[in-house]
């Protein structure tokens, strides 16, 4: 797959609603190089002037000490208080700039999951909106506002000594190009693969840290730790000779841009002294022209730098670009009509995951009735939980629609969907926070009261109860403080919380034992008692209280019916291994 490339069009629109403090910041740091420029270039003439008028008495009598000395400090004022504005204001700008393109980033992220981001690593898209995000932002500060700069002093300089001395003018106006513009270009273009590299390089040590760090447990126990610690040793290296072949180019441009700027000076000196000597200019002028052109360059210094990171910068926006401008995986109307009823139907429904493979789900029917139960039964692959993902909408089937209280989903905004279902599934997230904050994300407005009865018919309030902190204990990131069994249940009690007319329980007594698995299961059934509820289980634990069992093999339903109907049958049912004895 080739790769897009880097563009920083989409970025450079978000710049907009802050385009008038950006412009105040340019101002500013324009200002701040200007006062440089003329506090030096008068300083020089105000001393050269000093010291030719001290040569005779009459001289020396009439020469003006108090203009040069106020122009001096108020160069000096203006430059002190407009660096420090610059500062104040480019910071505070940078921080808005970073704010706008996490937003964006993540609102662009969040209709791409599940679907368009299984197929990169959490490290990776972690590395995506710290690190190059944060190399975006040298657009603003370490490019956009020294160019800007960089023309303006570039333009303003030369046209002040254009008045004096032309020559002077054009050699100055010629070294300020090289320096400001051509070394830049030269340093971007030398640095253009190492940039690249150590995007790349650090998004990898991201990533490989990332998964050591999740799967450190596993590491240890198949003691493979040492080969993914070479991994990270590798990557590390690899980014390290990246970083010095950038320092490399880094110093080479700072050789150069001395050795331009000094040669430029140099000219500038000689072409004025041979004005001075032909009496085509003051010598003192002369001195300002000198100081000014040396303060002029140091405005135009921390462009080759820019520039030989340009690169990196263009490596992130081409990381970024890679998953925004993918379409999302399915889109919601902004608004709908809440189904009358909460009825299921899915009618000749065909999906596969990508379009190479194989259909999971293919010609698929089912009915279910508003408030009717029903479990979805078979191996591993049949594709039960694909079904839920269609049903929430994460994917849209291939063929077919899925129905609720007769309304096809696609029509239904994703509020009103999200707000019809509650969902238990075999990989719940817990969030790194309390067993509160866990519970309050399926609804926010509940008190102790209603926490602890859904912990209660989640058979999980001994547990917490017996903890010291209770509903405030923190239970890890991905509730790792937690076992795989009580983790289950807190997702349960957030789907009793939930209250939805829909429920959705892919395994949801997976990891319990026998007496905990059949009580929660009972609960779970007095629960959902008058709702909508689709069941995902291989364990045949109080089927025979659901209305129905439906069998599938290869994404159809192969055997449909009431458990003891399909006991007496004797087809499949029985002989998924799990009613002997």
């Amino acid at each position: 797959m080739n790769k897009p490339p880097g563009t920083f069009g989409p970025f450079i629109r978000l710049l907009r609603p802050h385009r008038y403090w950006m412009v105040l910041g340019i101002a500013l740091s324009f200002l701040a190089g200007a006062a440089g420029i003329g506090l030096l270039g008068l300083a020089g003439w105000f001393i050269s002037a000093s010291a030719l008028a001290g040569l005779t008495p009459l001289t020396a009598h009439l020469f003006n000490l108090f203009h040069p000395s106020v122009g001096i400090r108020i160069f000096a004022i203006t430059r002190t208080a407009a660096r420090y504005a610059e500062r104040i204001v480019n910071h505070d700008i940078t921080f808005r700039i970073l704010e706008s393109l996490r937003i964006w980033f993540y609102l662009r992220l969040e209709p791409l999951a599940p679907a368009r981001l299984a197929a990169y690593r959490s490290g990776d898209i972690l590395s995506r909106i710290i690190a190059d995000i944060d190399a975006l932002d040298n657009l603003y500060i370490r490019v956009l506002t020294p160019c800007m700069v960089a023309l303006a002093v570039t333009m303003l300089v030369p046209g002040v000594f254009w008045s004096y001395h032309q020559g002077v003018a054009i050699t100055l106006f010629a070294g300020m190009v090289l320096v400001g513009f051509a070394l830049p270009l030269a340093a971007d273009r030398a640095g253009t693969r190492s940039g690249e590299s150590l995007a790349r390089h650090s998004a990898r040590l991201r990533i490989h840290t990332v998964e050591g760090l999740q799967g450190l447990a596993e590491l240890l126990v198949f003691n493979a730790a040492d080969q993914h610690q070479s991994k990270i040793a590798r990557d590390h290296n690899a980014l390290l000779r990246a970083q010095g072949t950038m320092s490399r180019i880094s110093g080479a441009a700072s050789a150069g841009m001395t050795l331009l700027s000094g040669a430029t000076v140099g000219v500038v000196l000689y072409l004025g002294a041979s004005g001075v000597e032909k009496a085509q200019l003051d010598g003192a002028i002369l001195a300002m022209m000198v100081f000014a052109a040396l303060a002029a360059f140091d405005v135009l210094w921390s462009l080759p730098a820019a520039f030989q990171y340009l690169s990196r910068t263009r490596e992130a926006s081409r990381r970024l670009t890679e998953i925004v401008s993918q379409s999302p995986p399915v889109t919601f109307p902004t608004e709908s009509v809440p189904p009358k009823h909460y009825g299921l139907t899915f009618e000749n429904i065909t999906f596969r995951y990508d379009r190479e493979e194989p259909d999971v789900i293919k010609d698929f029917n089912l009915r279910v009735g508003p408030g009717e139960r029903v479990a979805l039964m078979g191996a591993t692959g049949a594709g039960k939980s694909t079904l839920f993902h269609l049903l929430v909408r994460f994917w849209d089937p291939v063929a077919g629609r899925i129905r609720i209280g007769g309304q096809d989903i696609r029509i239904l905004s994703e509020a009103d969907l999200r707000r019809a279902m509650a969902v238990v599934s075999q990989q719940s997230h817990l969030f790194n926070g309390t067993l509160r904050s866990n519970l309050q994300l399926a609804c926010p407005e509940a008190g102790d009261h209603q926490l602890w009865s859904a912990l209660q018919a989640a058979r999980l309030d001994r547990f917490v109860s017996a903890l010291p902190e209770q509903l405030d204990t923190w239970i890890g990131e991905a509730g790792q403080r937690l076992s795989g069994g009580e983790a289950r249940r807190l997702a349960v009690a957030q789907a009793v919380l939930r209250d939805a007319p829909i429920w959705l329980l892919d395994e949801p007594t997976e990891g319990l034992d026998s007496t905990n698995e059949r009580a929660l299961m009972v609960t779970l059934l007095a629960l959902t008692r008058k709702r909508t509820m689709l069941l995902i289980t291989h364990r045949p634990v109080a089927l025979e209280q659901l209305d129905r069992i439906a069998i599938l093999e290869q994404g159809r339903i192969v055997e449909e019916g009431h458990h003891q109907d399909l006991l007496k049958a004797n087809g499949r049912y029985p002989q998924l291994g799990m009613f002997g004895g």
